[in-house]
């Protein structure tokens, strides 16, 4: 099932009885659905985080550092807006994740750094790569969220969500935008939990998409445990 943003915006004006009000304009019921949409991603994307996947080839800077908005790609209506790494190596090793307190001399000229080869966010604007190393060529595999409603090209232009669920954000913008004044309290607690229900079902979904039963792991890799 294709649906369109005007669909959508046209389906949330349905659930709160304002089809024909002027008490919302199209503009905020967008604003609105913007967030209830990109909450809606972070949910799917952190009960399936291989939902979506994208592998992306960088080059680190002179300081070792990824800027994380070159693991974006796309543009328009296709656009993949990085949201987690899922992994990361150099095309013979793999990079694991640590945080700068584990590291902290790990970047100083006076400071000799022997550990595995890793990589840490620093901050929004950089992802730090140890040992640190100037035009280290690297592929990192995330997971991305999809254009954001209001930088679609056209009302015309089909969304990407669950098809079968396309109806979530819906409920939870128009539950939102009811509270506009404290006026319709009963029905946006209504609709909190018809979205409640409808993300509950979705995300039993998307967690299996196989009959391999579910099996208890490790929270580490074995490369981790190889020596690098």
């Amino acid at each position: 099932m294709s649906v369109t943003r005007d669909a959508l915006i046209a389906a949330t004006r349905q659930f709160m009885d304002a089809a024909g009000s002027t008490r919302w304009t199209d503009a905020l019921v967008l604003s609105v659905l913007d967030n209830t949409y990109d909450t809606e991603w972070s949910n799917l994307l952190n009960a399936t985080p291989y939902y979506t996947f994208n592998s992306v080839s960088v080059v680190t800077d002179a300081n070792g550092v990824v800027d994380p908005s070159a693991l974006r790609t796309g543009t328009g209506d296709s656009q993949k807006n990085f949201y987690r790494i899922l992994s990361m190596n150099d095309g013979a090793q793999l990079y694991g994740e640590t945080q700068f307190r584990h590291v902290p001399l790990a970047t100083t000229s006076t400071a000799v750094y022997l550990r595995p080869r890793l990589y840490y966010r620093a901050g929004l604007e950089a992802i730090q790569v140890l040992p640190v190393q100037s035009g280290l060529a690297l592929t990192v595999s995330v997971n991305y969220k999809p254009t954001m409603l209001s930088d679609l090209a056209s009302g015309t232009s089909v969304i990407n969500f669950p098809s079968a669920s396309y109806l979530l954000p819906c409920y939870e913008a128009a539950a939102t935008l009811l509270l506009k004044g404290g006026a319709e309290p009963e029905a946006a607690a209504m609709l909190k939990g018809l979205a409640s229900d409808t993300r509950k079902l979705l995300l039993d979904d998307i967690r299996r998409q196989t009959v391999t039963p579910t099996l208890l792991d490790y929270p580490d890799n074995a490369h981790e445990w190889a020596g690098a």
